[in-house]
């Protein structure tokens, strides 16, 4: 029998510090039993607390260098994990950062003088969203509960939720470097994000960084408020950081948030964004779901890519966006997606719910399509006297349920842009194409 099975039918019946037979029972979550699951790590094992009572910060840290000193070599890397990082049922409180893994940079060189290296292959799992929980409530502000720089590649965490108390706080920060030092391939499944943050996850790099990328969300759920973003890719935006942010896939999620932004894009990527339902919740505070900056002249086409298909977005105020860009290049999709939800309401049809601004380098725009998509409020292109050089703006096939004639507007010079097959209302609106 594991430890896992051994934490489910020990808690019951036994209450912590329980007296049976006339001797003081140690806490249930406490029992180590023999003959443990020799793959992985169960942070029970050097006593955490799944009550929540007292902090589980050295049971954590514990738990990871068990993890990290499990290294078997294979002919793909020396320093790969033989083990799973195990969380089961149960609330853990974190008061310091750094705990989930040691925040030790992989470029730099240890007291033999060898590079402390990067490690392949981390999988920490709980049981699932609500049923592991991590509450990270730091005694300091600005802090962050985990920092991978330059060292963790091949990340799994899944079944999970992590909950915080401080709203300074953030969940993760990512460094990457030059090619072996980067700290791409991390995959959420089934992960849950509550609480008060700053932001969730910053993506950072140098100026020769080009390996923060392949990192995938696959049904898990974004909660909570945040002052920055959820996920902040170029935390330097001043570094030109070459390409590293490439290939991101958001994949039938739920994200529900009070206020903020969702993904705040200071550079440039390549990110798809599949199915789910994304919801503004809080009706008197601002949010946009998509914050896409300018990115410097030397960015590649490449990444300034962004996809959306088959999501459900609701706006239930007239402060809420779907997407608020300034790039000047690069390809924008909608297809099939509907933010029609509170169309029905008074501020619906006044408001903006996408903009774009082809002026921040020179008058240029990205190629915007919606494709089959139901629309609310209205569309804005912030253009300059100057017509635009790049950019278009197009809908095919969409139905537009606050208009009567189309759904674009613009400030200045009139920018490139095409209806196709629309409706506007319940009237099909005439095909139309400028210039």
């Amino acid at each position: 029998m594991d430890n896992r099975r051994a934490f489910l039918t020990g808690a019951v019946g036994v209450g912590a510090g329980a007296v049976v037979g006339g001797l003081a029972q140690a806490p249930a979550y406490a029992a180590v039993v023999s003959g443990a699951d020799p793959g992985s790590v169960n942070v029970l094992d050097h006593n955490a607390d799944p009550t929540g009572v007292r902090p589980s910060d050295d049971a954590f840290r514990a738990a990871a260098a068990e993890l990290l000193a499990s290294f078997q070599a294979t002919s793909y890397s020396s320093q790969i994990p033989r083990k799973v990082l195990v969380i089961p049922p149960g609330n853990y409180l974190i008061t310091q950062p750094d705990c989930l893994l040691p925040n030790v940079d992989g470029g730099e060189r240890n007291a033999r003088g060898d590079l402390n290296g990067v490690v392949d292959g981390i999988s920490i799992t709980g049981y699932g969203k609500r049923v592991s929980t991590i509450t990270y409530a730091p005694t300091a502000d600005d802090t962050t509960l985990w920092t991978n720089k330059r060292r963790y590649k091949n990340i799994r965490i899944s079944g999970l939720s992590f909950h915080s108390t401080n709203p300074t706080s953030s969940f993760n920060y990512s460094y990457s470097d030059a090619a072996g030092l980067g700290v791409q391939d991390t995959w959420y499944t089934d992960v849950e994000w509550r609480g008060d943050w700053t932001r969730g996850i910053g993506l950072d790099g140098s100026s020769v960084s080009n390996l923060n990328s392949e990192m995938g969300w696959d049904h898990c759920q974004v909660s909570g408020t945040y002052s920055d973003a959820f996920l902040v890719m170029g935390m330097t935006p001043i570094v030109s950081q070459q390409d590293q942010f490439l290939n991101y896939w958001f994949r039938e999620c739920k994200v529900e948030f009070q206020s903020g932004v969702f993904v705040r894009n200071n550079r440039g990527g390549s990110m798809n964004f599949i199915g789910g339902s994304y919801i503004l919740i809080d009706e008197h505070k601002a949010g946009t779901f998509f914050k896409l900056e300018r990115a410097v002249p030397s960015r590649a086409d490449s990444v300034m890519r962004l996809y959306a298909q088959g999501v459900r977005f609701e706006l239930r105020c007239d402060l809420h966006k779907v997407i608020d860009s300034a790039w000047y290049k690069g390809h924008i999709t909608f297809e099939s997606c509907d933010d029609t939800a509170r169309a029905f309401q008074g501020f619906a049809a006044g408001t903006l719910t996408h903009a774009y601004d082809f002026t921040l380098n020179g008058s240029r725009g990205p190629m915007v399509r919606y494709v089959d998509c139901a629309l609310m409020g209205r569309h804005e292109v912030t253009t300059s006297a100057t017509p635009t050089t790049a950019g278009k703006v197009l809908y095919d096939g969409s139905r537009f349920a606050n208009r009567s004639t189309g759904i674009l507007s613009w400030t200045g010079a009139t920018p490139r842009y095409e209806y196709r097959d629309c409706l506007a209302g319940a009237v099909y609106l005439a095909d139309e194409k400028r210039p």
